[in-house]
């Protein structure tokens, strides 16, 4: 992946988190589930849908450039074991949701400060 698409994919997860954060944070308020705290209520909503959300389309990138790249056969066998692709995709892309992101970030600023080359 280059620095664009990286940027990218950075923005559109986090533009999804605060969308999803704030939509789930309001829902938690209005019948709050924690002690009658309504901060509370609203922090843990906010974030299991804000959170929740982003994973989720992470995992759905991830998963379609990974796909787009195998060959036919690779594809075809993933069709017919699908349950377990989806699991298999959606578990990687929950566990590796954390790393990756930082990853990313890492990534963008180290290529930011070394000078690049174009042909």
């Amino acid at each position: 992946m280059n620095r664009k698409k990286r940027i990218e994919y950075l923005l559109v997860t986090l533009c999804v988190f605060i969308t999803g954060f704030f939509i789930y944070g309001f829902l938690g308020m209005i019948n709050p589930l924690v002690d009658t705290n309504k901060l509370l209520s609203f922090l843990y909503s906010a974030c299991l849908g804000g959170f929740g959300f982003s994973m989720l389309l992470s995992t759905i990138i991830l998963s379609v450039n990974f796909f787009s790249k195998k060959k036919l056969a690779f594809k075809i066998t993933a069709a017919i074991l699908w349950p377990i692709t989806v699991l298999c995709t959606v578990y990687l892309g929950i566990i590796c949701y954390f790393p990756y992101q930082i990853y990313n970030i890492v990534k963008i600023v180290g290529e930011k400060a070394s000078p690049t080359q174009e042909p």
